[in-house]
């Protein structure tokens, strides 16, 4: 059902109206076509999830995940969606009026990075905008949407966070060295971050980084669902394939 021009109204998880954008060639068609995304994590997500926690989706798109833990949080939970593309964060609301969780999702436009207060542009590919990404040291003559940077740890609301879902397309060490607030209250916590190692100066220490903050590692199968991993594993193949790991701490 056409509400206007760009959007349209879809049915995901059988129960779930979302809003999506028809010009998106990516996340948009892909839910208009088969009525979910990424069933790997959605299942995950599904069984980490619980009443009353606090979520956090990085990188929110469309809302797909936002909503999906929204409905597992309860009455009594929270989820802070981030997304920085206003088109993408206006549709994310939209959909979380129909799905009448509107008081559950926070919805943030901050870009995050390990730095407050960074000058940054938000570049969104055309037909694409799962794909955008954020770019720091632009020159004005760079086209896309100008923002200031915040460090996560520096919303005190989310220092006792009990999952946060990573999909950046490239800023997740970033946004992991501004998470170290987060990090410091040595609570159990599960992260799903999207590792890509050719988008990093030196994957392997990042790897370090994460197991040095206390989290065991294990990555997202499509078929076996979350398996533990070595720092090994994740470095093996294709470096420009992305892999979602699961990282928890206990």
């Amino acid at each position: 059902m056409a509400i206007d021009a760009n959007r349209v109204r879809v049915q995901v998880l059988e129960t779930m109206p979302m809003l999506v954008d028809r010009e998106d060639e990516g996340l948009s068609r892909s839910l208009i076509a088969h009525g979910y995304w990424e069933m790997w994590l959605t299942e995950a997500l599904e069984a980490t999830v619980r009443p009353g926690m606090v979520a956090i989706d990085i990188g929110a798109n469309l809302g797909y995940f936002s909503l999906l833990m929204a409905e597992r949080v309860g009455s009594h939970g929270r989820v802070h969606a981030f997304e920085a593309n206003p088109a993408m964060a206006d549709l994310l609301r939209g959909s979380a009026i129909e799905n009448g969780l509107a008081n559950r999702v926070a919805i943030h436009a901050d870009p995050l990075w390990d730095a407050d207060d960074i000058a940054c542009v938000l570049k969104i590919p055309v037909g694409e905008p799962k794909n955008a990404h954020v770019v720091t040291g632009a020159g004005d003559d760079v086209p896309g949407v100008r923002l200031r940077s915040r460090r996560l740890d520096g919303f005190a609301e989310l220092l006792d966070a009990d999952v946060i879902k990573i999909d950046v397309e490239g800023a997740e060490e970033r946004i992991w060295r501004g998470m170290s607030g987060l990090f410091a209250r040595a609570r159990p916590l599960t992260v799903f971050l999207e590792f890509t190692p050719a988008r990093y100066a030196d994957p392997v220490a990042f790897l370090d980084a994460i197991v040095g903050e206390g989290f065991r590692l294990g990555e997202l199968s499509m078929s076996h669902g979350i398996r533990p991993a070595t720092v090994a594993d994740i470095m093996s193949g294709d470096p420009e394939t992305d892999r979602m790991l699961a990282l928890r701490r206990s």
